[in-house]
């Protein structure tokens, strides 16, 4: 049995492959975890800072699972597994100024990066860019009433944004477009509001 996934978490739990030696990289409650264990049928990594979070994972494994196949390892970022036989990271619970830093820390490249930043995904594209990722996918998930970029890089190629995807992503989704329409309608209720201080200054200053 799967553990109950949101929108965010299915989005990238999907990117999974059978066969594929996955770790969950600030993995919180091991749900991206757990689901690659059932989805690969191979033992998974799952790796966070912090001790009690890992008891989290390992408790839910412990429901959903017959054996103990999700590994749970205590660390900062991708040290834990540096030496452990695994080709694909996923790291979805962190901003994107994190997840950089996570990447630009470790020495080894990976065949598979499944990322969902919570903030700033520009950042995230711009270093993606420019230290040498190939992004095979990237769209926008929306989970609740958030949108969520998923991008899946691999570690070694070469990626251009236009500025418009930098922000947005590369691949058009309905999630997209209406991600697009709020960001428009948030920018020009911003755009009035600026007009009419404006207006409001210069009338005090008569």
């Amino acid at each position: 049995m799967l553990p109950t996934l949101d929108a965010r978490l299915a989005a990238a739990a999907e990117l999974v492959r059978p066969g594929e030696p996955v770790a969950d990289i600030g993995c919180d409650h091991g749900k991206i975890a757990n689901s690659a264990v059932q989805i690969t049928k191979n033992p998974t990594y799952a790796v966070d800072i912090s001790a009690e979070c890992l008891m989290k994972a390992r408790t839910l494994s412990k429901e959903l699972l017959q054996e103990d196949d999700v590994i749970c390892l205590v660390g900062d970022g991708l040290n834990p597994v540096k030496d452990k036989d695994v080709d694909t990271i996923a790291i979805a619970g962190m901003g994107a100024h994190e997840i950089v830093k996570i990447l630009s820390d470790s020495d080894k490249r990976y065949e598979k990066y499944i990322l969902v930043p919570h903030q700033h995904a520009d950042v995230l594209r711009a270093f993606l860019q420019e230290n040498g990722f190939l992004v095979k996918k990237d769209g926008v998930v929306k989970s609740g009433n958030k949108f969520y970029p998923v991008i899946v890089a691999e570690g070694i190629g070469y990626t251009r944004y236009t500025p418009f995807e930098t922000y947005f992503g590369k691949d058009e989704t309905e999630d997209l477009v209406e991600f697009i329409g709020m960001r428009k309608k948030i920018l020009k209720m911003l755009a009035e509001t600026r007009e009419i201080e404006e207006y409001e200054n210069q009338r005090n200053n008569r």
